[in-house]
């Protein structure tokens, strides 16, 4: 879960790092929740016991950052239709983002993706 968890914190910064415009304040603003958000996952991996220091978590985001660039090479075409979606109708319910997903998402098995050896 944690695995995963970095994954979805670290593929908007996949994302972002292709950008050729200069950062904007949103974005800049959007990194520092990334960050945040990582540092929460760090410290859940620490309670959890799974880790006893900071440096010992670096496995779990190593590893979530690899799957974030997996999951942006699979669905790229996905991902870029959810953006354009979030451009028109910036705030989706639970119910209602299911239902965009099962409409336009492909069939994806994270546990595949993340045996898989590419990068």
């Amino acid at each position: 879960m944690l695995r995963r968890g970095f994954a979805f914190i670290y593929i908007g910064t996949i994302i972002d790092q292709n950008a050729t415009e200069p950062i904007s304040d949103s974005l800049r603003k959007e990194l520092v929740s990334d960050m945040s958000s990582a540092l929460y996952a760090r410290e859940t991996a620490m309670q959890w016991g799974l880790a006893h220091s900071m440096t010992e978590t670096n496995p779990f985001a190593h590893t979530g950052y690899k799957l974030a660039s997996r999951l942006l090479r699979t669905d790229q075409t996905f991902i870029d239709a959810l953006a354009a979606e979030l451009c028109v109708m910036p705030t989706l319910r639970g119910e209602q983002l299911k239902a965009w997903c099962d409409t336009h998402a492909n069939p994806l098995v994270l546990e595949e993706l993340e045996r898989t050896t590419t990068f």
